[in-house]
């Protein structure tokens, strides 16, 4: 589980527990909080078995590094809780087993090959 769904789940669990507490201290907002119990769980259910199967999706992309001076072919894990399109680099060419930078190309905008190439023509 991805460390910003611990965190959702946790807080989501909080927020729950003070809803039921607040449950019993006032029985006329037993619905609204029946309510939101339901669909916090819906919530945390959802984001489980999003998190299941992004670690079974990849995007395999082809492009020039600007950092390693070189065309690489790197494997993406895509995000869904992040602004970046892209969670983490899974494999990249530029490195044999790990990659061991600081994959600031999670960061730069998406690079085409064609377009490197046709504006050096």
């Amino acid at each position: 589980m991805g460390n910003l769904n611990k965190v959702i789940s946790v807080i989501a669990g909080m927020i729950i527990c003070v809803l039921l507490l607040l449950s019993f201290v006032v029985p006329f907002i037993f619905v609204p909080v029946l309510i939101a119990f339901v669909s916090l769980a819906a919530v945390i259910i959802y984001l489980l078995m999003e998190d299941r199967s992004l670690s079974k999706r990849s995007v395999m992309k082809k492009f020039y590094c600007p950092f390693r001076k070189m065309i690489v072919e790197a494997k993406y894990r895509p995000s869904i809780f992040t602004f970046r399109t892209y969670d983490d680099v899974l494999k990249c060419s530029a490195f044999k087993d790990k990659v061991r930078c600081q994959k600031r190309c999670l960061d730069i905008p998406e690079l085409n090959i064609d377009s490197q190439t046709s504006s050096a023509s």
